[in-house]
């Protein structure tokens, strides 16, 4: 619960701290998430996914670093590339641990079952940052809502790039992880056991 408060506490003001204060946590913060999954979960997050989300935040921190936000980028705004971006390379690590956790207690669903459950994880997650923002316009003073499409506006672009993120995640599953590629398509689907 206390991960879960600094975690929001951290997310609200993120925005208005240095590039180099947001890489070292970043850095900092998924050493640490590697860590406790390695030695709770007795789970080794491939490189490549944790890279992948650091590449996500720092998407986030250079549009705040260059003040990208409310300006257009390309053909469209960066805080839409900017949610559309996050939720294409967060998505990978979230299949992926979501994969890992069913199967490793015992439970054997199709990858896109896993991944549907997965995706919903990833816009659940995507909603309470929207809250978050919310919080941090209204309680703060902060400066994160730029109409009031705002909130709509994100998540739809959230679940564009949840929905890219997964495809990409299930190809990636499939082709690079062929112990997952096995036990997910020769296990038939079994109903779920109470523990």
């Amino acid at each position: 619960m206390l991960a879960l408060i600094a975690g929001a506490a951290f997310l609200t003001k993120m925005c208005y701290l240095s590039l180099v204060f947001n890489t070292l946590f970043t850095i900092a913060f998924l050493g640490i998430f590697y860590w406790y999954a390695r030695a709770r979960l007795n789970m080794r997050i491939p490189l490549v996914l944790l890279t992948l989300v650091f590449v996500a935040l720092q998407v986030d921190a250079l549009g705040n670093f260059f003040r990208m936000y409310g300006r257009q980028f390309g053909p469209m705004q960066y805080d839409e590339f900017s949610h559309l971006m996050v939720q294409v390379l967060v998505s990978p690590i979230i299949v992926w641990f979501v994969t890992r956790l069913l199967h490793g207690r015992g439970y054997r669903l199709p990858l896109k079952l896993t991944a549907f459950f997965a995706a919903t994880i990833v816009f659940s997650l995507s909603a309470a940052y929207e809250i978050i923002e919310l919080w941090d316009e209204v309680y703060f003073g902060g400066q994160r809502i730029w109409g009031k499409y705002d909130t709509a506006t994100d998540l739809q672009w959230d679940l564009c790039g949840i929905i890219a993120g997964t495809v990409f995640s299930c190809i990636m599953l499939r082709t690079f992880q062929p112990v997952y590629k096995s036990a997910l398509e020769q296990t038939p689907v079994s109903v779920a056991r109470i523990p």
